[in-house]
């Protein structure tokens, strides 16, 4: 489940998953895991899409249930959209 405080970690490497590996070195106590942050860029990818109007209806909805199942609330929600 993605959460604010995962979110600003990616955001803190500026979505640099390798930086965050070496600087974790498997103790981190963050919570965020290799799943969460590529689940973030999957994401991401998806409302670029929206974004830019290539994406159809079917895809857009699908990636809304995701968003709605995938995220803890409304403000993690708010700070994916914004991350660009």
């Amino acid at each position: 489940m993605l959460t604010l405080d995962k979110l600003n970690i990616y955001r803190r490497f500026d979505g640099d998953l390798d930086g965050w590996a070496r600087i974790a070195n498997g103790h981190d106590a963050t919570g965020i895991t290799d799943a969460d942050w590529l689940l973030i860029e999957e994401l991401r990818q998806g409302l670029d899409l929206i974004a830019a109007g290539q994406a159809s209806q079917t895809f857009t909805a699908l990636l809304e249930s995701r968003l709605l199942h995938t995220t803890a609330d409304e403000a993690t929600r708010q700070a994916l959209r914004a991350l660009r």
